[in-house]
């Protein structure tokens, strides 16, 4: 009988890997839709820590980027990640690959170099652990530029946002019920799944207003805790965040409306505008400030300088001005949250103190002494007795 194989096409022959294309831009749905092996293909300018971590948990076998993963104006860690994981990463490849593949296009990667078939469709740098390290190298050495572009930019946000920063004009007051309490903000950012678990028995207990800031709103869903604020732009905020049945509040730079009416129509959802310029994490820091919260805690803050500077120039401004708005009020939920696991409640201490009585009253009562104590206490109970 004969034996019947498949004949070897040009594509198992190449050199390289194969995989499928998954186009994972900012506001992309796809990028929800990334799973194991396939390639992130994106467009992430100086990548930070967050960004890289989000495609590792995805499992992508490589990341395409078409623009600088790393520009040097300052140490971003998104590059070490994907190293540190094992993710190829190719980078610096151009916008023609946006039009040269289509989304779920099977792929091959041969160094630095993308083919679809046998047709090359982008060349780029292909990162390796020495060149990242290189790249980091030379960052650092340029950080202090970046502080003095951070200054500069800190002054054009208070020129530009002056009413917003010095008296909270345009902020948008909250429903009596959400004001003057407690708030937790949360946004995907750095570390932020620790911050919240560690978080979740000072939530319990204290019963604050959870604020999710873009994507953070579906953090909080996530972890099974309903919001009772959705903030962000239009393309910041999912679906199931805008139906969770949180207040909406829509971030927009003009005075022009919304937008997006018929998606606010579809869920029955009356959006409350903000109009101002900023990263949502920090106008929701400005939210909760101007609405009485005695206290801020923020989940996914930057812990050094270096993660910082990772949001890029304009928020790093806004991030600055905004931290000196909120003054005392602000507090990063990792030192919360190193308080609230210390700390141990009543009722297992009660318990430990009931069985230490009880052990000792048992090695008491097996004594002569302990005997007659018991003899004499239950005369004088049954003497109480009628």
């Amino acid at each position: 009988m004969p034996s019947w194989t498949r004949r070897p096409t040009s594509a198992d022959q190449a050199p390289g890997f194969t995989g499928v294309a998954r186009f994972a831009r900012p506001g992309d749905d796809a990028a929800t839709r990334l799973r194991e092996g396939d390639i992130a293909v994106v467009e992430l300018a100086d990548m930070d820590r967050s960004q890289a971590q989000a495609l590792v948990e995805r499992k992508v076998r490589a990341v395409v980027n078409a623009a600088a993963s790393s520009t040097g104006a300052f140490p971003n860690l998104g590059p070490r990640v994907l190293a540190d994981a094992g993710i190829t990463l190719v980078d610096q490849v151009g916008q023609g690959i946006w039009t040269r593949l289509k989304n779920g296009d099977t792929i091959r990667i041969d160094g630095n170099r993308v083919f679809k078939g046998d047709v090359l469709v982008a060349q780029g740098v292909s990162q390796d652990d020495a060149s990242v390290t290189a790249s980091l190298g030379a960052a650092e050495q340029g950080l202090a530029t970046q502080l003095e572009s951070l200054m500069a930019n800190a002054t054009n946000h208070l020129h530009r946002e002056r009413d917003l920063l010095l008296e909270g004009a345009r902020v948008p007051y909250l429903s009596p019920r959400l004001r003057r309490r407690p708030v937790v903000v949360v946004s995907q950012q750095h570390e932020w799944r620790t911050d919240l678990r560690r978080l979740r028995g000072w939530i319990r207990d204290h019963d604050p207003v959870l604020i999710g800031a873009a994507d953070g709103a579906d953090a909080l869903l996530d972890a099974k805790l309903q919001p009772h604020v959705v903030l962000g732009s239009l393309d910041d905020l999912s679906d199931r965040a805008v139906r969770s049945g949180a207040t909406v509040v829509v971030t927009s730079t003009t005075d022009q409306g919304t937008g997006g009416a018929e998606r606010f129509e579809r869920f029955k959802v009356d959006p409350v505008r903000f109009v101002a310029t900023g990263a949502p994490s920090d106008l929701a820091i400005l939210l909760a400030e101007a609405n009485d919260a005695p206290v801020i805690i923020e989940v996914g803050a930057a812990k050094n300088l270096v993660q910082m500077l990772e949001r890029g120039p304009a928020d790093v401004a806004s991030t600055f001005l905004t931290r000196l708005r909120a003054g005392s009020k602000l507090v990063d939920a990792k030192a919360v949250g190193h308080f609230a696991a210390e700390s141990m409640p009543v009722w297992p201490v009660l318990l430990i103190l009931l069985a230490g009585v009880v052990a000792v009253a048992v090695a008491v009562g097996v004594t002569p002494v302990g005997q007659d104590w018991f003899d004499d206490a239950q005369n004088w109970i049954e003497g109480l007795l009628p």
